[in-house]
């Protein structure tokens, strides 16, 4: 298991290649949660672009409905 999906377990996420007009490939990182966006994963190899993402009070927010976790 990958560090990020450890530490967010309850986040869920695809890995997808994303190909352009030019037909150049590229892998991008789709979050089920919030539909509709591609994240670039960098640099290299790590998450750490997408990591902001999980970051994000609105995704927090969505993640937190679908696992049925209530704050006060």
């Amino acid at each position: 298991m990958h560090r990020t999906q450890t530490k967010y377990p309850h986040d869920k996420f695809e890995v997808v290649l994303r190909k352009d007009d030019a037909g150049s490939a590229e892998w991008r990182i789709k979050c089920v949660d919030c539909p509709g966006k591609l994240y670039k994963p960098g640099p290299g190899e790590a998450l750490s672009n997408f990591e902001v993402h999980l970051k994000n009070r609105q995704h927090r927010q969505r993640v937190d409905a679908r696992v049925g976790k209530l704050y006060p």
